[in-house]
């Protein structure tokens, strides 16, 4: 497969219902700025997702996915933080698209998302850390069940 089976259209009313449902405003003045630059903007669209969604808009797709997990969570579990929830899961799809240390620089003044992306910062463990790993391994594994079912 060479791109998302969903279409970009989808996977972008996704991506703009999860950034809707942040309502910190230093969350979504950063958020904002991410997707202001263009040059960020564009290689988290295309960007692969090496470990389970290896195709254009898999990162998109991972994030979509991830997002509306995460949504479903706060259902059912209102006291969790879900403005830094979602906004790590998005930029986590930034940070896989353009590098690791080159995203930490996006990040580094917001140490409470930068605990959740880089594993290392973490001072102490939050419900919302923990939160972010499972919903990110959720993900990969239905995906990697999804591919290899064989109908």
């Amino acid at each position: 497969m060479d791109k998302s089976p969903y279409a970009l259209d989808f996977l972008l009313h996704q991506l703009e219902l999860i950034k809707s449902n942040i309502r910190k405003p230093k969350y979504k003045e950063l958020i904002k700025e991410i997707f202001e630059n263009n040059e960020l903007y564009e290689k988290f669209l295309i960007a692969k997702d090496k470990k389970s969604r290896n195709y254009k808009h898999g990162v998109l797709e991972r994030v979509a996915s991830t997002g509306s997990l995460a949504l479903c969570i706060y259902d059912n579990y209102p006291t969790i933080d879900i403005d830094l929830l979602l906004t790590a899961i998005i930029l986590s799809g930034f940070r896989d698209a353009v590098g690791r240390p080159f995203f930490y620089k996006n990040v580094k003044d917001y140490p409470e998302i930068a605990e959740i992306l880089y594993k290392k910062n973490r001072q102490k463990p939050k419900i919302e850390h923990f939160l972010f790993d499972e919903i990110i391994k959720i993900d990969e594994r239905v995906k990697v069940r999804e591919s290899n079912k064989t109908f």
